[in-house]
């Protein structure tokens, strides 16, 4: 097939697919109503199945956009009066070469086949619920929103699916509770969508939302699923109590203590609940990577604890994922120092009433050495506009961490179009905060940021200043007192007459930092001179940088060695390697050399996992810098050694190792989880401390702390 055969080939499919799109046959699906459903085991052998209309022909989105899939999938689906059913079958012509090397509760699935379903039960393709399994049935749920680049994993909820392998494939059966997921009782129709991930061939295959103008995970695009009336919901309450015991050894001394508390969840309305706390814990948690810091400005960690995970995409705000936050639900619970402060009671109010989003945080805390009992207070509101915007208002009491009264308000606006100009999406954000702090004065945030996160050409720039007063206790702020500005453009050269080659990628981005006086901070120009991704899933590409930075005062950067007042330029370049995952050795490398604080640097990150079987996997992390500065040399390493074995998808247990040699420190986590049920599990935890110390010539180490916990957590539903 000659190059002007493909592409004609290639608009016809567009053009026949622009006018099927819009049919009822191709965009609506039914659930239709069983006495009976089906035992799920993964097999589509159950009376429920059999006669029932069959969801087909999807369409790639990548390699080939709109061409056909490669291996067939189809979809069936059904509805009790309490569950949701979805069949389906992958069909594979060569079965035995199914990736299937996950079992893990949440665990990414990037080298795996799998399948997901992107449901949008108020018909607003803006947000909504991605539920993900692949042929071993690993679950895997998430909430999904248009501003996010990836489901948002650390979100929970009560469903089931299973898996089975044979000779036409794999196959599976969902069962998702109708009280699991915020419904609109007052309309019997849902947005859907399916996708399917083909690992041999890098495909990835959609029902409807096929374009590559749209998130992998969008909804705008989704098709309509209607037979939903009269679903039954419970009374709505699911109690979930727990019970942990705990064991530290620390500085000579052992503590044993034993704990209850629980979750209490009840639904005001099908679309919004509200949650009671109380003796909140969070033994379970994930430990935060051990990282050291080279730069002016504060490291930021993620959100891992499950209580504040639940509903968080209802206090997002101006479409920030780092600084300048309004609310960092990290701040409450954690001290300065990454000390725990025990949260006595709260309340959550999260939801819709029609257009209105609601978010209400009330979190009690304990007194914590200098630190008085307290209070912390979030509220956030949002209102749709047209068919996919949205303006909102936020504001926020409190600060967990100091015995001072701080208070924050902000509005912000988000006008998005995924149909803005000949099928391409844009979306535009503006926001204002306001602090006021008894140690402060009040001082104020504004900004803007917009992007067009289209294919092949993406772009996107923003606009911020922040005061050098504005004090977001309940948040987080990078940098204070300047304003910075920038943009960026990527544009894609496909390769479609190559047979190993995807596509070929340049672009440039630009970020400048002045103080509130005019003077500059810092500039950067990033040049993507070439990347290289291939239709096997491996990536290399080439950037250089060009900085610019002005120091006005000197900061540590390790040690006691002194960043001098002066005006430092540098020339960066870095080579980017990333392998794909559905080989049993996979991982990213990069490296890079140029010019630092006046002498230079060598950089080196490589992440490798090794995946022999589905039960195992290994991770190794390795960070360095050395540093040749004119006051002296340095070099600075992190590294970390992952474990991983599943047994099965309801047991797993994982383990890490963490070291760096600033501090000379070592962690060592390890956790066992067994689900009994879906909402029940039982956590076994394990935590180890080690710090370098010197014994004449010879340097070991020894235990600083150590601490187990065990903890079972319970769900009852009405």
């Amino acid at each position: 097939m000659t190059i002007h055969t493909k592409w004609a080939l290639y608009l016809g499919v567009h053009l026949s697919l622009s006018i099927s799109l819009g049919s009822e046959e191709v965009s609506r699906a039914k659930a239709k109503l069983v006495e009976q459903g089906p035992v799920l085991d993964g097999k589509l052998d159950d009376p429920c199945w059999e006669g029932l209309p069959v969801i087909k022909d999807f369409r790639q989105r990548r390699p080939n956009e709109g061409f056909a899939e490669t291996e067939k999938t189809e979809v069936r689906l059904c509805r009790d009066s309490n569950f949701l059913f979805i069949g389906v079958r992958c069909f594979d012509s060569q079965p035995d070469q199914i990736r299937a090397g996950v079992m893990q509760r949440d665990a990414p699935v990037r080298g795996d086949d799998y399948f997901f379903i992107l449901i949008d039960p108020f018909s607003r393709g803006r947000d909504g619920y991605y539920f993900r399994t692949n042929a071993n049935g690993a679950k895997g749920e998430a909430l999904i929103n248009s501003d996010m680049s990836r489901p948002k994993m650390d979100w929970d909820t009560i469903w089931e699916v299973r898996s089975q392998k044979d000779n036409l494939g794999w196959s599976a059966e969902f069962a998702i509770p109708f009280r699991s997921i915020p419904i609109n009782p007052d309309s019997d129709e849902w947005r859907i969508d399916f996708g399917r991930w083909f690992s041999r061939g890098q495909e990835r295959t959609k029902w409807v939302g096929y374009s590559r103008n749209r998130n992998w995970f969008s909804l705008e695009d989704a098709g309509v699923l209607n037979g939903l009336s009269e679903v039954d919901r419970g009374k709505g309450i699911d109690f979930k109590p727990y019970i942990s015991a705990k064991w530290l050894a620390e500085d000579s001394g052992e503590v044993t203590d034993f704990e209850t508390g629980f979750d209490l969840f009840y639904d005001v309305t099908p679309s919004l609940k509200v949650t009671f706390t109380y003796n909140t814990d969070f033994a379970e948690t994930e430990v935060d990577q051990q990282r050291v810091n080279l730069s002016r400005f504060p490291l930021f960690y993620p959100e891992k604890r499950d209580f504040f995970l639940e509903g968080s995409d209802q206090f997002s705000f101006g479409g920030l994922d780092r600084s300048p936050l309004a609310f960092h639900s990290r701040t409450i619970g954690l001290s300065d120092d990454g000390s725990k402060i025990e949260v006595t009671a709260g309340a959550k109010l999260t939801g819709r009433s029609g257009p209105l989003g609601v978010g209400l945080l009330i979190m009690g805390l304990d007194e914590f050495e200098d630190l008085d009992s307290d209070e912390a207070i979030v509220g956030r509101f949002t209102y749709d506009l047209f068919e996919e915007s949205k303006v909102g208002t936020i504001f926020t009491y409190g600060d967990p961490q100091s015995n001072l009264d701080n208070h924050l308000v902000g509005v912000d606006l988000n006008l998005r179009s995924s149909d803005w100009w000949n099928g391409l999406s844009a979306s535009w954000h503006s926001f204002y905060m306001a602090t006021s702090d008894e140690h402060k004065n009040s001082d104020d945030v504004i900004g803007t940021h917009f992007s067009l996160p289209n294919y092949p050409f993406r772009a996107g720039g923003h606009w911020l200043r922040t005061g050098e007063d504005f004090e977001p206790a309940l948040g987080f702020v990078r940098r204070r007192g300047g304003q910075s500005m920038g943009g960026r453009f990527t544009y894609y050269f496909e390769q479609p007459d190559r047979k190993w080659l995807e596509d070929l990628s340049m672009g440039v981005e630009y970020d400048r930092y002045q103080w509130l006086d005019g003077d500059l901070d810092s500039e950067e120009l990033e040049w993507n001179v070439i990347g290289v991704r291939t239709l096997q899933g491996d990536y290399i590409g080439f950037e250089v940088e060009f900085e610019r930075e002005i120091l006005r005062e000197s900061f540590e950067i390790i040690d006691a060695l002194m960043v001098p007042v002066d005006e430092y330029r540098g020339i960066d370049f870095e080579l980017e390697f990333r392998s794909s995952s559905d080989r049993s050795l996979f991982g990213e490398v990069e490296l890079a050399y140029g010019d630092y604080y006046g002498g230079s640097s060598t950089r080196g990150e490589i992440e490798l996992s090794w995946r022999p079987s589905r039960f195992l996997q290994l991770d190794c992390e390795l960070d360095s810098t050395l540093a040749r500065l004119p006051q002296e040399d340095f070099e600075v390493v992190t590294g970390s050694l992952g474990l991983r074995v599943t047994p099965t998808t309801h047991l797993s247990f994982n383990a890490i190792a963490q070291y760096d040699n600033q501090t000379e420190t070592m962690g060592v986590n390890s956790r066992i989880r067994y689900i009994i049920k879906s909402g029940s599990d039982l956590f076994l935890v394990f935590n180890k401390g080690f710090e370098r110390e010197e014994n004449g010539d010879r340097r070991s180490f020894r235990t600083t702390k150590t601490d187990a916990v065990a903890k079972l957590g319970w769900t009852f539903q009405f």
